[in-house]
């Protein structure tokens, strides 16, 4: 069994709690918050111990999940090492790429396993999207979520951002040549809206738009290529495909539109909703920090990946300091 602690139980750590308590591998030994109430309520709720401090969750614990606020985790995960805790850090793993390059290399020197909560990879529509030959030469992105008093330790583009930023750059796998930034603080001292254009070195061109002011939830990825456009909404976990074929078959989807060229040949517009089967992301998450600890399993976001997403939100947020002047 392993011995599993929550630090921070706000609404990630207490999503974690959750799920953690229904591993067959893990024995939730406690959890610990800052805020003394809160860490009443949710250990009478879910029936576990409340650490009096992170020292004591550490000593009582092979593992812990960090879901405390952002600027917190870097000192968290360097005494978690020492100890030699396991750790699943909710993202960002740390508010900076030189902080996180830092804990990397102890984590390697320790043997302790480190992982980054980058929960889009283990969505149905994106592992999907993984496993087809796509060659896309504009992105559209969006994640819109409606204001809520967590996260604001930091800007949009770590807090919301960094997703995407994440996935396209494992879809992708291919530098940033430019990036063009736009961004403005609404609610909070620090930005809470932002847009940006970037420029692969392969020609691809993303236009990538984070909010947390927004009135809705929006977690949607558009995909232009040639001869056909990809829409992934991650909230729904579903894909819709339109294809331009040579002509349109019943029941092979919805005919948008035909026609027929200059020179005879048949075309057609199709639209394909494609059903996936609903995964439980953070479920699977977990599972993939499991199989890192108990089986030595390869991290299913590796250390490099999880640091290039860092250093391009760090890069996009320079460019918004200097933006706002």
């Amino acid at each position: 069994m392993i011995r599993m602690a929550v630090l921070g139980v706000g609404h990630m750590g207490t999503l974690h709690l959750q799920k953690w308590r229904l591993h067959k591998e893990v024995q939730v030994v406690g959890i610990y918050d800052i805020d003394a109430e809160r860490l009443r309520r949710r250990a009478s709720e879910y029936g576990v111990a409340a650490f009096a401090d992170v020292e004591e969750a550490f000593a009582a614990a092979d593992a812990v999940t960090i879901a405390t606020p952002s600027q917190t985790h870097s000192l968290l995960v360097h005494r978690a090492l020492e100890l030699g805790c396991h750790c699943l850090v909710e993202k960002p793993l740390a508010t900076s790429a030189s902080e996180a390059a830092e804990l990397m290399e102890k984590a390697r020197k320790t043997g302790v396993v480190l992982m980054a909560g980058h929960i889009e990879r283990f969505n149905a529509a994106f592992r999907w999207l993984q496993q087809q030959a796509v060659q896309p030469r504009f992105l559209e992105v969006h994640r819109l979520h409606p204001f809520r008093p967590r996260s604001v330790d930091v800007s949009v583009v770590l807090d919301v951002m960094i997703h995407d930023l994440d996935l396209l750059l494992a879809l992708l796998q291919c530098p940033v040549e430019r990036c063009e930034v736009h961004g403005v603080p609404v609610l909070t001292p620090l930005p809470d809206i932002a847009n940006v254009r970037l420029v692969f070195a392969n020609g691809c061109v993303a236009n990538v738009t984070a909010s947390r002011i927004s009135a809705k939830f929006l977690r949607k990825m558009r995909l232009f290529q040639p001869s056909s456009y990809l829409a992934l909404d991650f909230a729904e976990q579903s894909v819709e495909q339109v294809v331009v074929g040579e002509g349109f078959d019943e029941g092979a989807g919805e005919c948008l539109a035909e026609w027929v060229t200059p020179e005879g040949v048949r075309r057609a517009i199709v639209r394909h909703q494609i059903r996936l089967p609903v995964v439980d992301a953070l479920w699977e998450e977990q599972r993939a920090f499991i199989r890192a600890i108990a089986e030595g399993a390869s991290l299913a976001i590796p250390h490099e990946q999880t640091l290039e997403a860092l250093r391009l939100a760090e890069r996009i947020e320079q460019q918004l300091q200097c933006f706002q002047g």
